[in-house]
């Protein structure tokens, strides 16, 4: 996304017919023109290659979330049922469907992992690099027209590991740790026979759901701020460093 936001500032600020991939330009053409076509392109190929990913695990972790929230909604509603001569038969059908519900949760957050979290390293890696020497960039350049694309690039990386990523995430993690909470607070002292058997998700659920990159680090908005102090750190190192070799 920072690529391509500069792509539509670079004619700004640029003084000359500045490309934004150095091409040859036919006489005949128009440099509106193949600007607006660099431009197009550029944009597709961006999207093309970096949103379906972004947008793939958003929508995997938002629809897990939705599933723990339905699961807690009725969790908490378990034992609002009518005093009726089927209560408990209805009781022991409804906590062994939320049962195998919450297992198989916990079971698909696993395959989560086991998807994602390769990659999830690796881009946090990524993240954690380019950001630095990108921030360090932006603080040692004073001319904005050569600073707009580094502040961009790091601007737009923040915003997609931290929204994209460590806020889905985090929800889907709030939600999970929630079923117990719900479980506990269903008024099941009113019918302490049948509540027995909603102990089995109490105790699935003292087991807490995190999303990993590569089993090293969690995937959460404590991971987010604790990476952009690292970055802000190391970046105040470079300059530290830079400043002691000129002097």
């Amino acid at each position: 996304m920072s690529s391509l936001t500069s792509f539509c500032l670079i004619p700004v600020f640029s003084k000359d017919e500045e490309l934004v991939y150095q091409s040859y330009r036919p006489p005949w053409l128009p440099y509106p023109i193949l600007l607006f076509q660099q431009i197009i392109v550029g944009s597709l190929c961006t999207l093309g290659a970096m949103l379906p990913v972004d947008f793939l695990f958003m929508s995997i972790v938002t629809l897990t979330t939705v599933q723990y929230k339905i699961l807690n909604v009725e969790l908490r509603q378990l034992f609002d049922i009518e005093d009726t001569a089927q209560r408990k038969q209805l009781l022991k059908k409804k906590i062994g469907e939320y049962v195998r519900h919450h297992a198989y949760l916990y079971d698909y957050v696993k395959r989560i992992n086991n998807t994602f979290s390769p990659s999830l390293l690796v881009f946090l890696v990524i993240v954690l690099l380019s950001m630095c020497m990108e921030m360090y960039r932006t603080s040692t350049q004073s001319n904005l027209s050569v600073c707009i694309r580094p502040l961009l690039y790091t601007s737009f990386g923040l915003f997609q590991f931290f929204i994209c990523y460590c806020a889905y995430s985090q929800a889907l993690i709030n939600e999970a740790n929630n079923v117990y909470m719900n479980i506990y607070l269903s008024e099941w002292q009113e019918s302490i026979r049948p509540a027995k058997s909603a102990i089995m998700i109490i105790a699935m659920a003292q087991k807490e759901i995190e999303i990993t990159a590569g089993g090293i680090a969690n995937i959460d908005l404590k991971t987010g701020l604790a990476t952009l102090k690292t970055m802000i750190s190391y970046c105040m190192f470079l300059r530290t460093i830079a400043q002691i070799d000129n002097t």
